[in-house]
Order: C-alpha cells, then structure tokens, then sequence
C-alpha cells in the first residue's frame, strides 16, 4: 500500500471512487476508509477533530464495525470479515499483551467525487475494546467460510437492526477514540 497524503488521490489513477464506509484489519492494521460524495467543510473537520466514538456487534460470524464522529457525521456501521481479506493480507490480530493494551485505529476520510484524501487521523481504541474486537477477529478467522451464510446473516442483521441506532442496542463494546 502507498503512503497516503492530505491533498493527494486515495487510489492513483482513479478519478473517483465509489463512497462507503469501510472497516478492515489487514495487514496487522485497524482502518477505516470513509469516502463520502459531497463532502464538506464540517464533515472534514468532524473527522479531524471531533469526538470519534466506535462501537462492536457481532452476529453470527458477520462482524459490524460502528462509528460515528461528533454530531455532525452519525453512527454508520461497516461489516467486515476477515475471510474477505486477501489472503496476502490476512493476519490474525494477537491478543493484547496485558490489560493496558490498546489497538491504533488509522482514519482516511476521502472526498469520493474526486478521489482526494480530505483527512488523516489516527485514534486508539481503549483495552476493553481492543481485547473484544481481537477476540471476534479470530474467532471469526477460525471458523469455515461460507459466502452464502455470512451474506444471509449480513442481511437478516440489517432486516432485525434497520437502522445503525438500532444495531447499537446488540453492542458487546464501546469506546471514544483515544479514550
């Protein structure tokens, strides 16, 4: 992966690129990509400075990465399996050394009409939820993959928990970045 830089595209050669918001830990690295079209001022300055608050839910083998910063950009969530990793990536997360352990999280926010990179940002997440979110990460690692359920299960999270909000009432954990 190249390095990223404020200013500069997130993937070279592209002029844009499709917005979401995307959880991945490859590579022995926590990331969230955000790329939002139509972004503005105080979406940017939500990500760079305001409150960045994450949260856990696990159903089934589907895993769902929820985030939200401030109160200008509201809690979205993010699915994420590590059976979808390339396999050249795939690392399972250690389990933290001691109780103090916390996991760093890198934030890239990207204006996806333009594929520029709006904000970089880098948080920790506190040792409850470092241990919680390794765990469901290997767990899920050390299970047989099977496309079709983990699709099932993403859609019935979605039919039983419609919202993002309603999703947070299944959290098994929580934290404020750098908290």
């Amino acid at each position: 992966m190249h390095a990223l830089e404020v200013g500069k595209p997130y993937i070279a050669g592209r002029a844009s690129i499709e917005p979401r918001g995307e959880y991945n830990f490859r590579g022995g690295q926590h990331e969230l990509v955000l790329a939002f079209s139509g972004l503005d001022s105080r979406e940017v300055e939500a990500v760079r400075e305001d409150d960045a608050e994450f949260a856990l839910v696990v159903s089934g083998d589907a895993i769902f990465f929820l985030y939200r910063f401030g109160d200008e950009i509201g809690w979205s969530d993010a699915p994420y399996s590590w059976h979808l990793v390339p396999a050249d990536q795939r690392e399972q997360p250690e389990m933290p050394a001691n109780v103090e352990t916390r996991a760093l999280l890198s934030i890239v926010l990207v204006d996806a009409d333009h594929n520029i990179v709006q904000a970089l940002r880098a948080v920790t997440f506190s040792p409850e939820f470092t241990r919680k979110l390794h765990a469901a990460i290997r767990h899920q690692a050390g299970r047989p993959w099977n496309r079709a359920v983990y699709d099932r299960e993403l859609r019935e999270a979605y039919k039983r928990w419609p919202t993002t909000e309603s999703m947070l009432r299944a959290e098994i954990a929580r934290t404020l970045g750098g908290a």
